[in-house]
């Protein structure tokens, strides 16, 4: 009590200066209280910018501008990386598909599939040099919403019943067709195809079952099936011609190849892998990645963000700062005080504790002031540090104030 007595007596003496330590303590509580809601603002900002902003990357030729030939097992890499998401994996080959009409006119009403598969192979074989012009591209997907095209004129597809756009990420030997050869959903069709292999072209017949149609002829499509169907046809076919001494396979391969970043603060990391997969290079396959979007926007926010927790750090640094020059100028009025109580007998550490207690007292009452005005953003912590801070400025002051000689004051004082 006797403490807090003489800090009160010392205060109302200079009222002025004291009550300008706490307003100061108030003063800078509330801007500290109130400052991380910036940096929080900022933050949420640049989370938004990589949650919302969508990466995307593709796989291209890195040596002409011919299209790619992607090994099936960098698609399933991808896949299965965990890296990226809407990985759209794609291929195309030619095929031949006779008209509904003309291949039953020729195998008989009521045909069945080995009749039908036979007239379809002389049908070929009566055409010049046993070959014939493609009538038709095939498309591969791993997903419906792949296809630009049918997403166009998906309202506009006959379905067949039981099936729907998830059909095409499953193995089952099935496609969307145009309406313009005929056939209709649930029809079994057969066709030439002939994927080129080490620079030639092998044929094969596939038998697919018609699950959808469209009306008329996309352009540059006329038909779609499940990537991974493709793939097991691809094996069926190296199988039966290694059977028949052609050592040739149909190599599993892709065309095209998209992906988007899943987390864009992985990108950094995303970009190492694609180097691990050799994908990074001049030459060959190239992985490209467009994040000049992603990079213009959060640029600024991590630079600002950077700007706003270093000054942070320094406005710290300068209610310590502060803290010293307060304590140090009402100090220094009163080295006469000071020498009075020396000359009392009181010793330097005992009136170094009062005047730092007092500089903590007045500091404490203005950040209970500025907590209680900000109470909706009190952090115990924050004001603690700033009760912290300026204590140890004040401390210093007063320790370099009240060493001072005490017969040089007094004759200073004369």
């Amino acid at each position: 009590m006797r403490g807090l007595s003489y800090i009160w007596r010392m205060a109302m003496r200079r009222k002025a200066a004291c009550l300008l330590v706490s307003l100061f303590a108030m003063t800078a509580t509330v801007f500290m209280l109130v400052y991380p809601a910036f940096m929080e603002s900022t933050r949420t900002r640049l989370d938004d910018a990589y949650e919302n902003i969508k990466v995307n990357g593709w796989i291209l030729n890195g040596e002409s501008y011919t299209k790619p030939e992607i090994p099936g097992e960098t698609w399933k890499d991808f896949v299965s990386s965990g890296y990226f998401v809407d990985v759209t994996a794609c291929n195309e080959f030619p095929f031949r598909l006779y008209p509904k009409e003309k291949l039953m006119a020729e195998a008989g009403e009521g045909a069945d599939d080995g009749k039908i598969l036979q007239t379809m192979q002389f049908m070929l074989q009566q055409e010049k040099d046993g070959r014939t012009g493609f009538n038709g591209t095939m498309y591969a997907y791993n997903r419906f919403e792949a296809c630009e095209q049918l997403m166009r004129i998906q309202e506009n597809i006959t379905w067949l019943h039981g099936y729907d756009e998830s059909c095409i990420t499953g193995q089952e030997h099935i496609c969307i067709i145009s309406d313009e050869y005929g056939y209709e959903p649930g029809d079994m069709v057969p066709l030439l195809a002939a994927p080129i292999v080490e620079g030639d072209e092998l044929f094969g017949i596939f038998r697919m079952k018609v699950i959808a149609t469209y009306h008329g002829k996309i352009t540059g499509l006329n038909a779609v099936m499940p990537i991974a169907a493709y793939e097991e046809l691809c094996t069926i076919a190296s199988t039966a011609h290694q059977s028949m001494g052609d050592s040739r396979e149909w190599q599993f391969s892709l065309d095209s190849l998209l992906f988007t970043i899943e987390d864009n603060y992985k990108l950094d990391e995303i970009k190492d892998y694609l180097v691990e997969q050799n994908l990074a290079g001049s030459g060959g396959l190239c992985a490209a990645i467009d994040d000049r979007i992603l990079k213009g926007t959060v640029a600024p926010i991590e630079s600002n963000l950077a700007l706003l927790e270093g000054l942070y750090s320094f406005f710290f640094v300068m209610i310590t700062a502060i803290g010293f020059f307060n304590s140090f100028l009402l100090a220094r009025g009163r080295k006469a005080e000071y020498a009075v109580m020396r000359l009392l007998g009181e010793s330097r550490i005992q009136i170094t504790m009062k005047a730092l207690l007092e500089q903590f007292v007045l500091c404490l009452f203005g950040v209970i002031l500025g907590a209680v005005i900000e109470r909706n953003s009190f952090d115990f912590t924050i004001c603690g540090v700033i009760l912290l801070c300026y204590t140890l400025g004040a401390a210093l002051a007063v320790i370099l104030t009240v060493e001072a000689n005490v017969m040089d004051v007094l004759r200073d004082k004369e």
